[in-house]
């Protein structure tokens, strides 16, 4: 019983938080990212034929109207790229989780969540072009205004990343559940989005858009599972609400795009989209699906997790041995004895890196 004396003796002992450092990390063989996107690109601009004198005599002439003008016109357009994306993925990331077990509660930090984990998901790219009326010639064919042309392009777009990051403070509620040292684990985790999606006509190349700092609140349940050694394993489920959000664009100008626009018969009207983006609108859904291992912080004898070794150490390590809490089991042998209390002297003389 000496080492007890000792400790008695360090401290005077009144009550102390007893926090357990865990470091997180996700098992992205196990856990997964069902994204669904939608991306909305408002532009305005021009078409003009493909004709030129001396490098495309036989290319198309645009005219404004039914009838009238002379050579190649420029159409004013109003154009929408939209982009349409649903995938699974193996996301990687983790987070840092400080456990009070015996007040029943905790506290997240460091929540970063690679939703692709370099997988580059391809998007299917629609366009919807309207304009006032206007007729071709090479081929010769009158395209009527106000009837938008919506037309599929195929996989021509791309997100090439998307992250989840903490952006403020996120405590949990831990709920005793049926298994020994296991809890259901509930709480809300503020974040913000990050993602880069890109896409253009065929011909064209790829223009980015980053989307960038989109506030998300993300709901999480599921169950941590405290071992003998002191590792631990959590099973989260988040599902965010669904994301909405429209970033206005400004200065950015995309390359000149070669198009070709469907007749009735078939042969195309070939023609050069000037476009300015407007504007772009996000739509998504995440549903996630996490397997975290936790291991203990490199200070095992900072019970309270405030960075110190201290009275506040000594007497949460009281606490938690009296209670036979898991962070007292020093030497992981699921036996609270001397052994524990010599282990915790042993790391508390040794300090903190």
């Amino acid at each position: 019983m000496f080492p007890i004396a000792l400790l008695g003796a360090m401290c005077v002992c009144v009550p102390s938080a007893l926090a357990q450092d865990l470091e997180f990390s996700i098992d992205n063989k196990t856990s997964s990212a069902a994204i669904n996107a939608t991306t909305s690109v408002d532009a305005s601009g021009f078409l003009l034929g493909d004709y030129d004198a001396e490098t495309n005599p036989d290319g198309t002439q645009t005219r404004a109207g039914l009838f009238g003008g002379s050579g190649n016109q420029a159409i004013d357009t109003l154009t929408v790229l939209e982009s349409s994306t649903s995938l699974d993925a193996m996301p990687a990331g983790g987070m840092n989780i400080t456990l009070d077990t015996l007040n029943a509660s905790g506290e997240i930090s460091g929540f970063m969540i690679d939703l692709l984990n370099g997988y580059a998901a391809s998007t299917d790219l629609s366009v919807t072009v309207g304009f006032d009326t206007f007729r071709t010639f090479d081929p010769s064919f009158v395209y009527l205004g106000g009837i938008p042309i919506t037309l599929p392009l195929g996989e021509v777009g791309s997100i090439s990343g998307a992250t989840l990051t903490q952006s403020g403070d996120a405590f949990i509620v831990l709920t005793p559940a049926d298994l020994p040292e296991a809890f259901e684990v509930s709480g809300v985790i503020p974040a913000t989005l990050d993602m880069s999606v890109a896409f253009g006509l065929p011909g064209g190349e790829p223009t980015e858009f980053p989307i960038e700092d989109l506030p998300v609140l993300v709901p999480i349940s599921g169950q941590l599972e405290i071992f003998g050694n002191g590792n631990a394993s959590l099973t989260l489920a988040a599902n965010p609400d669904p994301i909405t959000n429209t970033i206005p664009i400004e200065g950015v100008d995309l390359p000149e795009i070669p198009f070709e626009l469907p007749t009735l018969g078939e042969e195309t009207a070939g023609v050069l989209f000037t476009l300015s983006p407007q504007s772009i609108a996000f739509d998504a859904s995440i549903a996630l699906t996490i397997n975290a291992l936790g291991t203990p912080s490199a200070c095992p004898a900072d019970l309270n997790g405030d960075g110190n070794l201290d009275f506040f150490d000594i007497s949460a390590f009281l606490g938690a041995y009296t209670a036979m809490d898991p962070a007292a089991d020093f030497d992981g042998n699921g036996v609270f004895d001397f052994f524990d209390v010599s282990s915790f002297l042993g790391a508390f003389s040794a300090g903190c890196p």
